[in-house]
């Protein structure tokens, strides 16, 4: 992944944030992690990418604003099942808009819900591995890129 590649999900957090509650989300300065190295809040949602693409991008957040986020859509039950239900919504839609952007040829596959934290997200071991730190409001969430070309 490229400085380009890397602001359509930057762009594609800040547009989903706007558009979610009318407030734009502070996305900062994306850094590099070792494969090694997991963000991993409450809720997790993972899209496996395949095709000339390979790897995985993951959107994690802590439960706080899972259940803000429903309660800005109108929902007032807030189970770990609508906090996954919200955080696989938001990891499809950032997946979905960088496909958009990259093609055809940059294939997603449905989300992979987690609540908790795992003790380690498997990250493409070819490539680097961006961390896109996201503050929204006053919670701070994450999108980890780990693609290959």
């Amino acid at each position: 992944m490229n400085e380009q590649h890397l602001k359509i999900f930057v762009d594609s957090a800040t547009h989903y944030f706007k558009h979610l509650s009318n407030e734009p989300a502070a996305v900062q300065v994306p850094y590099l992690i070792d494969h090694d190295e997991s963000l991993i809040y409450d809720y997790t949602g993972v899209i496996g990418i395949a095709g000339l693409y390979k790897g995985n991008v993951y959107f994690s957040a802590p439960e706080g604003m899972m259940r803000y986020l429903l309660t800005t859509q109108g929902e007032n039950k807030h189970t770990p099942e609508h906090c996954l239900d919200v955080v696989g919504e938001i990891a499809n839609t950032l997946a979905g808009n960088a496909r958009r952007e990259l093609g055809s040829e940059f294939l997603i596959s449905v989300p992979f819900k987690i609540a908790g934290k795992p003790d380690m997200m498997l990250l493409a071991k070819k490539s680097r591995s961006y961390a896109i730190p996201i503050q929204w409001r006053f919670y701070m969430a994450v999108l980890v890129v780990s693609v290959e070309e």
